[in-house]
């Protein structure tokens, strides 16, 4: 009985000594542009899945855990905001709805006040990571996914016409859950003993069901407007590239 613990004991050692991870695993922070693609870039009035969204702002918070020399499972936490073309849809909703107004021609624009937020996100997302070392290099792969937090921009519309009749309209800029991923890749240089340089490349998406203004038309029996909403689901696609530091450990 006695030999059979000591030769447990030793299988439990060796298997422990087995997995024991590299001192390449990490913790990073990086910072960054979020470069929008497809159709959440794209300013098409007409398809409401277009989220007008120009260049923005990424940060991250990474971990990655190697128990073997290649293959190792890894985390982050990313926020990312975009600003809107807000002008050109501010004007793209302005025409939508005055186009429809009996005397277009005659629509006194001044009176029309529009506002429209920002597009934010927060990911959590886990999966497997593999990475190569090369002398001071480490070149890395993940695949992740998780859940997503989106925040849609702030519709604001505010219509003081006629001078006896206010239409006012908000949809406000709650957070909403979608299933997300992430696809990517990095660049690790140590500069000193355990603090790395780090640089990043993903593609992130996620595809989140919105609350949307749609179109806002003339009502000839009440004189006054009204919206037309409806939900829909808009993809939120990023390039996310980052530079950053990061810390190499040793389980």
């Amino acid at each position: 009985m006695k030999r059979t613990n000591i030769l447990l004991g030793a299988l439990l050692i060796f298997l422990i000594s087995g997995i024991k991870g590299q001192d390449y695993n990490f913790l990073g922070l990086c910072v960054g542009g979020a470069l929008p693609q497809g159709n959440f870039s794209e300013n098409n009035f007409s398809d409401s899945t277009n989220g007008y969204a120009n260049n923005g702002f990424m940060f991250s918070f990474d971990a990655a855990w190697f128990p073997d020399d290649y293959m190792g499972i890894g985390a982050t936490v990313t926020f990312a905001s975009n600003n809107p073309d807000e002008q050109k849809y501010m004007d793209d909703l302005k025409n939508s709805f005055i186009i429809n107004y009996p005397e277009p021609d005659n629509f006194p624009l001044d009176s029309i006040n529009l506002d429209y937020g920002v597009w934010k996100y927060l990911n959590f997302f886990i999966g497997p990571n593999f990475t190569y070392p090369l002398g001071k290099f480490n070149f890395d792969l993940r695949a992740m996914a998780g859940l997503s937090l989106v925040w849609k921009p702030t519709q604001s519309i505010l219509i003081n016409y006629p001078e006896t009749n206010t239409f006012s309209r908000k949809v406000e800029d709650k957070p909403f859950p979608a299933l997300g991923y992430s696809i990517g890749g990095g660049i690790r240089y140590a500069f000193k003993s355990g603090y790395v340089i780090r640089f990043i490349a993903e593609y992130a998406n996620t595809k989140p069901t919105f609350e949307i203004i749609d179109e806002i038309i003339w009502n000839p029996e009440e004189e006054t407007f009204t919206t037309i909403e409806k939900e829909i689901a808009i993809p939120i696609k990023n390039i996310h590239l980052g530079i950053g530091i990061a810390y190499n450990f040793e389980l």
